[in-house]
């Protein structure tokens, strides 16, 4: 029996070396065999189990921070932007108020030898400082100068004139106020009409 085991490992041992492909699949099994070696021994189940445990700790303290630092992010943006809109005036006033200030001077010092004249010149310039603190914050009068634009101008009523173009601006009872591209107020405005 021992001479049987013998002579079969013989013959394999002769099949490998006339057939390459099991000498491949041998030597693999060998390669695979040494990095086995290679590998540290597996820990016993309870230390792999708690380190699986502090990793699932590490990693859901990681989470929870994350998820805060979220939240505050979202609270902080929530709160400027209410502090936007709450605020968001605060410089279109901080321009008006010099002119405030001016109508304040004009009312103290007007008595009653002043004449009409002057007091409307005092006005007029009130008027003329208010008007560049508006526009030093963005505000532009709607153009009246040209033909009807409903995007713009509120016909009231109309006027029959030969002499004009259909739809050209006559008068302007209302001036209409523009912040770059956002209409405040359209201007009102008597139009003529082909009589």
């Amino acid at each position: 029996m021992q001479n049987n085991a013998e002579s079969d490992l013989n013959n394999l041992h002769q099949a490998d070396e006339n057939n390459p492909e099991a000498s491949n699949e041998s030597s693999v099994d060998q390669e695979w065999g040494k990095s086995q070696e290679d590998k540290p021994k597996a820990q016993n189940p309870q230390s792999e189990l708690e380190e699986i445990k502090a990793k699932y700790l590490e990693l859901e303290d990681q989470h929870k921070r994350l998820w805060a630092d979220q939240q505050n992010m979202i609270n902080r943006f929530n709160r400027e932007k209410l502090d936007l809109h709450k605020y968001a005036a605060a410089n279109t006033l901080e321009a008006i108020l010099p002119a405030l200030d001016n109508f304040d001077f004009a009312k103290k010092s007007l008595n009653e030898n002043i004449e009409f004249p002057e007091i409307m010149k005092s006005i007029e310039m009130l008027q003329e400082q208010l008007v560049m603190s508006l526009k030093s914050v963005g505000l532009e009068e709607v153009d009246t100068s040209s033909v009807f634009n409903p995007e713009f101008h509120e016909a009231v009523s109309s006027v029959p004139d030969s002499e004009k173009a259909e739809g050209t601006i006559l008068e302007v009872l209302k001036k209409g106020f523009k912040v770059k591209d956002r209409v405040l107020r359209v201007a009102t405005v008597v139009v003529s009409t082909k009589g």
